[in-house]
């Protein structure tokens, strides 16, 4: 008797194979030798082997759904990031349905599992992290998964940024700026943009030679207003305050700002302040932020695009996606009279594109 429970993890295992390799024999044949089909092929016989019908196929009636995962909708980062998945979604006659249940434990993502399962998922966006690769496994066997900004295992598809190259080039601009006391206030390490980030203000830090004191390297433990000021507050009040400050989200460089501010503090002359994601804040807060910008509409709407190809063919090729970013320079960062702009001008540095594809081919 075929056996439709096993999945192509199982037969790239026992092959000693990737399974992008075992995707593509069953998917792309053309795109793979001989060798390694007859291998493919074989591992399948042996295993008993059937292809899992599409989740479009198994829920025939029954309207389709999208369930998007993010760690905190409050977070004003994410309404774009979910604009972008909605319509794709949309596009593909798709619901979807938003999710902030915390996916830290085994068992809350057995409950996340069985509240999919109970609505008939047809497949699942994360923009949270997990802490154990084999977590993924736990939702990506059941039901068609993509990571959309946080990413932490290669065997699914993911679509974000290079948030390492990103925060180096914003290191880079405030070097620029003749700063040599740069403090960064970053989010909770928890997650993977942040310890990237966090990559990107070390790296620069000692490729040039700076040194950063007690108290200049702060991790909140969530993504706040409130914490941002205070740890800004004890930064710009203490013995030895910086002149630079790189902030992790623009919500912390706004926070930063008002408590610049409180201190009476002149930005960019005093302090100068850097932000990241190029949210509607960067453009109302006074000064302007400075600020990388990352596509978040896009990066939204291609999860959604590749997830739907998932759902279509269970064993749709995976993809390792890296949008570009932008350096959006505003008034938080270059003084007015050396600026060649007004409040309603910016200016945007490309920073890189990457888009990465398992290297195997061909074997």
């Amino acid at each position: 008797m075929k056996n439709s429970n096993i999945s192509i993890f199982t037969i790239a295992e026992k092959a000693g194979i990737s399974t992008a390799t075992v995707s593509r024999v069953l998917n792309h044949p053309e795109l793979v030798n001989s060798k390694t089909i007859e291998l493919v092929r074989s591992t399948m016989k042996e295993l008993d082997y059937v292809p899992k019908r599409s989740s479009a196929q198994k829920n025939k009636g029954i309207p389709k759904l999208i369930l998007v995962n993010v760690p905190q909708i409050s977070n004003p980062f994410y309404s774009e990031i979910i604009r972008g998945i909605e319509s794709s979604a949309s596009n593909h006659k798709y619901r979807t349905l938003i999710s902030q249940e915390p996916l830290s434990t085994d068992e809350e993502i057995r409950s996340f599992m069985s509240f999919a399962k109970s609505l008939h998922t047809n497949g699942i966006i994360l923009c949270s992290p997990l802490s154990k690769p084999e977590q993924y496994h736990q939702i990506g066997e059941s039901i068609p998964l993509v990571q959309c900004c946080e990413y932490a295992s290669e065997e699914y598809s993911y679509v974000s940024i290079n948030d390492y190259k990103a925060a180096f080039s914003a290191m880079e601009h405030i070097y620029s700026q003749g700063r040599r006391k740069i403090a960064f206030i970053n989010g909770p390490l928890t997650y993977k943009y942040s310890t990237e980030r966090q990559k990107g203000y070390d790296t620069f830090i000692h490729q040039s030679g700076l040194n950063v004191y007690p108290g200049w390297c702060i991790s909140l433990a969530e993504i706040n207003y409130d914490m941002a000021y205070a740890s800004a507050c004890q930064m710009l009040t203490s013995s030895n305050p910086p002149d630079a400050i790189f902030a992790s989200s623009d919500l912390v460089a706004a926070a930063v700002i008002k408590a610049a501010q409180q201190y009476h503090l002149n930005i960019p002359d005093d302090l100068v302040v850097v932000g990241f994601d190029n949210i509607d804040i960067s453009t109302i807060s006074s000064p302007s932020i400075t600020t990388v910008s990352q596509p978040r509409f896009q990066i939204g709407y291609t999860a959604g695009e590749i997830l739907n190809e998932h759902i279509a063919s269970p064993v749709a090729y995976t993809q390792h996606i890296l949008h570009n970013t932008e350096l959006i320079i505003r008034q938080s960062s270059v003084p007015q009279k050396n600026a060649q702009f007004n409040d309603n001008t910016i200016f945007s540095v490309p920073l890189f594109i990457e888009k990465k594809e398992e290297s195997d081919t061909v074997l």
